[in-house]
């Protein structure tokens, strides 16, 4: 089975799009909202009626399961409450594909996607001894303008579907198979309202890891006109953000659908061969960094 999962707070909106464009493709879509309405940072949402209709509304084949828990946690940072969301809604999922999409992630092409994991259905056979993770690539939203998005420039690798439901940081799981595949999502990210984003930035698993005011005011400063000035300004890397294009597009439907037409990302491919060789360097590295700790205590012990 192929399976979605979606954490919902503050930015509930953006999930419709998202919804619709894998509705018809996928078998089980979870979405996990606080039943408490605090964010990872403790502070209150409000979800509005309407938002549980319209999706009763899409959901005409009955396939959305709300995922209703206690996940904000007063003794955890912002990520770790995001790590043990995720846990917990992965757990819920069961076996089978399961895709991690947020509220503001939309599939370039669901179609796509679906043949993917299809050729790889062989992981899927015994997943205990395959676990995977594949990884998508954002192509993140960087700001609305009045004509169109400014977006980023360059390849952003992230967990996007794994049949292995534990993560470790945030959607993260570098004990398993981690493999680039180049499927496309479009991210809404920053390309939100001036009021969105600094409700964002107060709640998000990053809220403690930048100064956010700073970005915020460098994010707001940025407009059609000096965009191409800006390089390497990833708030947390050097390297993913290297620039920022521009397509002009008044809504994120119609990016997304001009961006799938003039993409030309071509998949990668996991073949068994392929697999057994990156987890015998996963499992070969883990053992070294057994046998350094085992010598670092046995050192410490004497010369006690």
């Amino acid at each position: 089975m192929i399976k979605v999962g979606y954490l919902v707070s503050y930015d509930y909106s953006y999930l419709y799009l998202s919804i619709n464009r894998i509705y018809d493709f996928v078998d089980k879509i979870y979405i996990a909202i606080d039943k408490d309405r605090l964010t990872w940072a403790g502070n209150k949402f409000e979800i509005p009626n309407s938002f549980f209709e319209k999706i009763k509304e899409i959901d005409y084949l009955k396939k959305i399961i709300f995922y209703k828990d206690k996940f904000y946690v007063l003794e955890l940072t912002p990520m770790e409450c995001e790590t043990r969301e995720r846990n917990l809604l992965l757990k819920k999922m069961g076996r089978g594909w399961l895709i991690q999409l947020d509220s503001d992630e939309y599939v370039v092409n669901i179609k796509e996607l679906i043949n993917y994991l299809k050729k790889h259905r062989y992981l899927n056979l015994i997943c205990s001894l395959t676990p995977v993770v594949f990884q998508g690539t954002w192509i993140t939203l960087f700001k609305q303008t009045k004509s169109g998005f400014l977006y980023i420039g360059g390849k952003e690798p992230f967990p996007l579907i794994t049949n292995y439901p534990k993560v470790e940081d945030g959607r993260y799981n570098r004990k398993i198979v981690n493999f680039d595949s180049e499927i496309e999502v479009v991210h809404q990210s920053w390309a939100r309202s001036e009021e969105e984003i600094m409700t964002k930035i107060q709640n998000w698993g990053h809220k403690n890891d930048f100064d956010t005011l700073h970005f915020f005011s460098f994010w707001k400063n940025l407009d059609e006109q000096n965009y191409k000035k800006v390089n390497n300004f990833h708030p947390l890397k050097d390297t993913n953000w290297s620039k920022l294009n521009y397509i002009e597009s008044k809504e994120s439907e119609n990016f997304i659908d001009y961006y799938n037409n003039i993409s030309k990302e071509s998949y990668h491919y996991l073949n068994p061969f392929l697999y057994i060789y990156l987890l015998i360097k996963i499992k070969t590295n883990t053992f070294k960094n057994y046998i350094i700790t085992f010598a670092m205590l046995l050192k410490n012990l004497m010369f006690k």
